[in-house]
C-alpha cells in the first residue's frame, strides 16, 4: 500500500480525522491549523510488519497514525518479543521530552498503516511552546507514560485474567476517545499471538483466558470484533483506572460508568 494507491476520498477522510484528533488535544489557531493541514497532506502508507521507527532512531520527528494499528516493541536475539504498548489511529509518536533522545524500542505496524509527519510538533517542548503544539506534545507524552505504567502493573502484579481484562478496557477507552468504538464494541485486527506478546503469556494461555471470559458472559467476540458486556464488573476485576488525558470519566465516576463511551 503506497500513497499513490490512496483514493482521494480516503485522503480527505484521513485528513479530517487527523485534524479532529489534534483539535481534541488542543485548540488550533489559524496558523497551527494551516501547518497541520500541510503535514497531513503528505501521507505515507506502510504494510503489515513495516518498521515505522527503528530502535535507536532520533526522536525528533513527530508522526501521527491516521489509519491502522502499530506497537512499540523490542525483540530479543532468540526471537522472543515484548510489546510495550499499542498505537491506535490518532496517536502521535516519534518525539520525546529528552533533547537528542533516541528510541529505546522499535515501532512496528500490526496492520497496513497510514502516517503523516507533523513538522509543527517537532521540538515543541524544546521551544517552550505554550500553544496548542505544546499541549498536544505534553498530552502525548502523558499518555505514553500512562500506558507504560499500566503495562508494568499488568506484567508485574496481575493474573492472566486481570491482565487481559485490563488491556481490553484500555483498548475500549482509547478507541472510544478516537471515535472508533461503536456501541461498546471495537475491532482487534490482530492475532492472539500479538496479545500474548503484550501480556507475557503463551498463546494457549491467552486463548483459554478469552474462552473463560466468554463463559462468564463478560465479553462477546465475533471474528475480530470485541464487545465488553459488563464494563463495570470488568473494571472491578482488573482494578482498571482510566486515563485522564483521554477525556473520559475518572476516579469516583468509574463505578457509575456504562458500557458506552
Amino acid at each position: 500500500m503506497t500513497r499513490a494507491r490512496l483514493q482521494q476520498a480516503d485522503i480527505a477522510r484521513l485528513k479530517d480525522f487527523g485534524l479532529r484528533a489534534l483539535s481534541r488535544r488542543g485548540h488550533l489557531n489559524q496558523e497551527e491549523e494551516k501547518a497541520a493541514r500541510a503535514g497531513l497532506s503528505e501521507m505515507q502508507a506502510a504494510g503489515n510488519g513495516a518498521e515505522l521507527q527503528a530502535e535507536g532512531t532520533r526522536l525528533d520527528r513527530a508522526q501521527i497514525l491516521l489509519d491502522g494499528w502499530a506497537v512499540r516493541q523490542r525483540v530479543l536475539r532468540d526471537g522472543r518479543r515484548q510489546i510495550f504498548s499499542f498505537l491506535v489511529p490518532g496517536d502521535i509518536f516519534g518525539i520525546c521530552a529528552r533533547p537528542d533522545g533516541e528510541a529505546l524500542h522499535a515501532t512496528v505496524a500490526l496492520t497496513p498503516t497510514v502516517t503523516a509527519h507533523l513538522a509543527m510538533l517537532d521540538g515543541a517542548l524544546q521551544r517552550g511552546a505554550t500553544s496548542a503544539c505544546g499541549r498536544i506534545v505534553r498530552e502525548m507524552l502523558s499518555l505514553e507514560e500512562t500506558l507504560l505504567v499500566n503495562q508494568v502493573v499488568r506484567l508485574g502484579r496481575q493474573s492472566a485474567h486481570e491482565r487481559l481484562i485490563n488491556l481490553l478496557l484500555e483498548f475500549h477507552d482509547r478507541l472510544a476517545a478516537a471515535g472508533l468504538n461503536e456501541d461498546g464494541s471495537f475491532m482487534l485486527p490482530f492475532t492472539q499471538e500479538v496479545l500474548s506478546d503484550a501480556l507475557g503469556l503463551s498463546t494457549v494461555h491467552t486463548n483459554r483466558t478469552l474462552q473463560q471470559l466468554r463463559r462468564e458472559n463478560l465479553i462477546e467476540t465475533h471474528l475480530n470484533q470485541m464487545r465488553l458486556l459488563d464494563r463495570t464488573r470488568l473494571m472491578e476485576i482488573a482494578d482498571y483506572r482510566m486515563t485522564p488525558c483521554l477525556g473520559l470519566v475518572t476516579g469516583s465516576e468509574r463505578t457509575n460508568s456504562s458500557m458506552s463511551p
